[in-house]
């Protein structure tokens, strides 16, 4: 298995390296702020109402609607908490949307770490 021309001492020591080099399964942990995530989607939504663009939330929140980024008018919202999930790093908040003519349902995954996301699902 191992070249028999190589001392023992350094087999070992590239084995040891090899397995406490930092290679994880597991992805790293974001912590999540529920109070924050749905703060910042009342926020966010109200935002778009006031007739504000995403940019201006920028850098304290960074969302990404293609409907916001393209020009839509929303007239109101309503978050609906009953319908929230939690994946332990997102907060996945379900928001019923009205433009001029028409309604929406849409599910935005939030997370609160490193910075404030909000994109749709």
């Amino acid at each position: 298995m191992f070249c028999r021309c190589l001392p023992r001492h350094i087999i070992l020591a590239c084995l040891l390296i090899s397995g406490a080099g930092g290679c994880s399964e597991e992805s790293p942990s974001y912590p999540l702020d529920q109070d924050l995530a749905r703060a910042s989607v009342e926020k966010a939504m109200q935002a778009w109402v006031d007739g504000k663009s995403p940019k201006d939330l920028k850098p304290e929140i960074i969302i990404g609607d293609p409907a916001w980024e393209q020009g839509k008018k929303m007239s109101s919202f309503e978050i609906v908490t009953a319908e929230e999930t939690s994946d332990g790093s997102n907060l996945h908040i379900r928001v019923k949307r009205k433009f001029d003519s028409a309604e929406s349902k849409v599910t935005y995954i939030v997370g609160t770490t490193p910075v404030i996301t909000i994109f749709p699902q």
